[in-house]
């Protein structure tokens, strides 16, 4: 049995936490909808705005079915079709096995995060392995906000938005304050393009 499973089946046998549970069933399936619907639609939209708003030319900002990317020319090889060789995306990572909604990611509550995370093709998935040879990459990278974790092999730039901002945002669609973290996310990546140049190159050699 996994570390969620048996902190599911203890809260499973608390009488206070089941009867809030079942005393409230209606109202939690309906927030829970909402949250995982179209709140949570409507923030990677504002998401990929915000990230538009903040990536001057020649870096873009693509949408996914489910998220969004920053790219730039330098990084897109001649003769293939898609994303490039290498970009930037907003991902949510959990911790857990389970399934979350991007609000909660956002907001880093419970075991899940939101960050902006450098990827690369599938064919130069061994970028990770170049990055680790290389100690002053990794220093630079570093220097620019960038986490580096070894064992997830990722390089990214956490995303945190405070709950009470994102709270004011949605209802009335003023996500000036709640995107800065996004933003500052875009900047940090843009002013890393040297850093991951470098990188990109270590890795097409």
């Amino acid at each position: 049995m996994s570390t969620t499973e048996q902190n599911d089946l203890a809260m499973a046998k608390d009488p206070e936490i089941v009867g809030r549970i079942v005393r409230n069933i209606t109202q939690l399936e309906r927030d829970f909808r909402l949250a995982d619907g179209y709140l949570s639609d409507w923030l990677i939209r504002m998401i990929t705005i915000s990230m538009k708003v903040a990536a001057p030319e020649p870096f873009t900002i693509e949408s996914t079915a489910w998220s969004a990317y920053l790219s730039h020319p330098d990084w897109k090889p001649t003769k293939r079709i898609g994303r490039g060789d290498a970009w930037l995306e907003i991902v949510e990572r959990a911790r857990d096995d389970q399934d979350h909604t991007w609000i909660a990611a956002a907001l880093g509550a419970g075991p899940t995060e939101l960050s902006l995370e450098l990827t690369f093709r599938e064919g130069l998935s061994h970028y990770f392995m170049k990055l680790e040879g290389d100690e002053g990459l990794i220093a630079k990278l570093r220097k620019k906000g960038f986490k580096i974790d070894p064992g997830g092999k990722r390089v990214y730039l956490p995303i945190v938005i405070n709950a009470d901002l994102l709270a004011k945002a949605l209802p009335t669609d003023d996500f000036e304050d709640a995107m800065a973290p996004v933003r500052e996310a875009v900047e940090l990546s843009i002013a890393a393009k040297p850093e991951i140049d470098l990188l990109l190159n270590l890795v097409r050699r």
